[in-house]
């Protein structure tokens, strides 16, 4: 009876009031039944059913669980995703840095929601080196971007992202801060009509706050307005219990927080001179998310962001669980939180960025549409050919159909010359990413960009018991490492792992060598810090290892032969204060607190 009672009530759980009712109504009446039958009557009702009393104990203990189970699953299906609703303004504004960073920045940004029977606004970009003269405007580059798709849930129903706008700005000075003004309006009224309407609004508005949506141009909002989902905000449910958040971790909610003023002036300062002895620093982290720690990462880097030149988030940006609605709010964090519509933030792929739908079988449609990398060719990107479902995040499938776009790149920065790689890409020799990997380490010349910094999401060496024999990571050591070997990178950077690690300089099987490279895991940037050590003792090529606290790391080169890389904890695990070894529940290995490290260019070493 109690378990009968019970299912009933979980069914409530997503039910109209009018079926809530009628529900209540039956959980009365069995109620009532219960309390009325007699113990001798319930064991004659078994008997008479056949029921074994043995049947009968093994289901109770069953019964625990699949209340667990029922629970979770309301849970889940009630945990609300409310991106925030600005009216068809511009909002999500972020950086990146373009094919010459010394000259290009590209700004990219997000308008007005791609219902069908909405049309694109017309986006521009005004700027200038100061901000009483903005006189500059980069008009529409390609038409806005966008991509609709079926919601892992169907009750959820179908979902249209907003318009994407990327514009490169060209012909920049080198290390010189410019202002810049995103805007919209009326397609029909074109370029010259949007470039007067940017230098009205910011003449109005300069120097002065003013209200959300004032100076913006009149536009047709009926489809922006619709809230996506009432249902969702009823089902909300009061302080999510922890079994919860580990389940499902719930999207950032900030639909009730003011929207970005549309008339908000930013701005951004263009790389240095490619020097090799040009001073240059950046913040790494990895495996974000939009989570209370990820706050904790980005307001650190926001805080001190005047120390970094540029940013590399390493893979598993927005973790959507493949619901794209948690992209709308992944940007709301960045637009409450982040520096990154004034820092350069360049991304790499990572395993929870795949996002194919249970229901179908695009991959990367949200990395490749909301970002826009200095690439070396539009993206070429295909469909999963595997089974229908859902994928296995610990174990994604190698390779993915997945080139050029935002996939891998390479690009210059001061002393530094930095390559993305694609870990969920073809990594085979004889690929078109291997092809093109030999073909840009060929091309660094050590003599004007003497620091080669590599960063790829999965790592090579991993001193916890995690993704040890992951597809991604077995190619990459078996493939790409020797290239890199060879070409004496100094620094490889990856997550995956959300913990933190550092190598010696090692070669091939871990084997230390001053000429090898260093790699940095550093993955703990907001998704659940916790990892088992495979050993109690460190092995012999690990320097520092902890997988109690977030954050970031800051690698600051100074010269063409030195550096310092610096690890940045921000908040500990609320998982646990120490170290743990798998299957040991008896070791507590301490909290590492800070690491640091004095790095020098292996380059010139004979």
């Amino acid at each position: 009876c109690i378990w009968t009672c019970g299912s009933s009530h979980n069914r409530r759980a997503s039910q109209s009031a009018q079926a809530q009712a009628d529900l209540v109504k039956e959980d009365t009446s069995r109620t009532q039944y219960c309390r009325e039958m007699s113990n001798s009557q319930r064991s004659n009702e078994r008997r008479r059913n056949g029921r074994p009393l043995v049947a009968s104990f093994l289901l109770s203990l069953a019964l625990p669980m699949m209340l667990a189970m029922m629970l979770a699953t309301v849970l889940v299906e009630a945990d609300p995703v409310l991106p925030r609703h600005c009216k068809g303004t511009v909002k999500h504004v972020h950086l990146a840095v373009g094919r010459d960073p010394t000259s290009q920045m590209t700004v990219s940004f997000t308008s007005k929601w791609a219902y069908p029977d909405v049309r694109a606004p017309l986006g521009g970009i005004l700027y200038g080196t100061s901000e009483p003269d903005m006189s500059s405007f980069v008009a529409e580059q390609e038409f806005p971007l966008t991509y609709n798709t079926t919601l892992p849930l169907e009750r959820w129903g179908h979902y249209y992202a907003p318009f994407q706008h990327h514009f490169t700005i060209s012909d920049l000075q080198p290390n010189t801060t410019y202002y810049f003004l995103p805007v919209v309006g009326s397609r029909e009224a074109g370029d010259d009509a949007l470039f007067e309407h940017a230098k009205h609004v910011h003449n109005k508005h300069h120097n002065t706050q003013g209200d959300a949506d004032e100076g913006s141009p009149p536009e047709n909002i009926t489809a922006e307005n619709q809230i996506i989902n009432e249902q969702q905000i009823n089902e909300q449910v009061e302080g999510f219990n922890r079994r919860h958040r580990m389940l499902t971790p719930p999207a950032y909610d900030g639909h009730e927080k003011d929207c970005v003023a549309p008339h908000k002036l930013r701005s951004f300062r263009t790389a240095p001179v490619t020097d090799p002895n040009m001073p240059v620093a950046f913040a790494i982290v990895g495996d974000l998310g939009q989570f209370e720690h990820s706050q904790y990462t980005v307001r650190h880097i926001r805080d001190h962001k005047d120390d970094y030149d540029a940013a590399f988030l390493i893979g598993d940006i927005a973790y959507t669980g493949a619901d794209e609605r948690k992209w709308e709010t992944f940007f709301d964090f960045f637009d409450d939180h982040s520096p990154f519509d004034q820092l350069p933030l360049m991304i790499a792929t990572g395993n929870h960025d795949i996002e194919k739908q249970p229901n179908g079988r695009e991959i990367f449609r949200g990395y490749e549409h909301r970002w826009r990398m200095p690439r070396v060719k539009p993206a070429e990107l295909g469909v999963f050919e595997g089974p229908d479902g859902r994928l296995n995040m610990d174990a994604a499938p190698y390779p993915m159909p997945y080139e050029w776009g935002n996939a891998y790149y390479s690009f210059k920065y001061g002393s530094a010359h930095i390559i993305v790689i694609s870990a969920y890409s073809n990594m085979d020799p004889g690929s078109t990413q291997y092809d093109w990997l030999v073909e840009e380490l060929h091309s660094v010349d050590r003599t004007i960009t003497p620091w080669l910094l590599i960063t790829m999401h999965v790592p090579m060496y991993n001193t916890y018991d995690l993704h040890h024999h992951d597809l991604q990571i077995v190619a990459a050591r078996e493939h790409i490492q020797p290239l890199l070997i060879e070409h004496r990178a100094n620094m490889i950077f990856s997550g995956h792992i959300h913990a933190y690690q550092r190598t010696s300089n090692i070669v091939e099987d871990a084997v230390k060598d001053p000429r090898g490279p260093v790699h940095i895991t550093i993955g703990a940037g907001g998704r659940a810090c916790s990892a088992p050590f495979v050993n109690i003792t460190a092995e012999p090529w690990i320097e520092q290892r902890d997988a109690t606290m977030y954050g970031y790391g800051k690698f600051h080169i100074y010269n063409s032969t030195d550096a310092a890389w610096v690890w940045i904890p921000t908040i500990e695990s609320d998982r646990h204060s120490f170290n743990y070894v798998k299957k040991r529940d008896d070791v507590h290995i301490p909290s590492v607190k800070d690491d640091g490290a004095w790095i020098k260019n292996q380059y010139f070493l004979n």
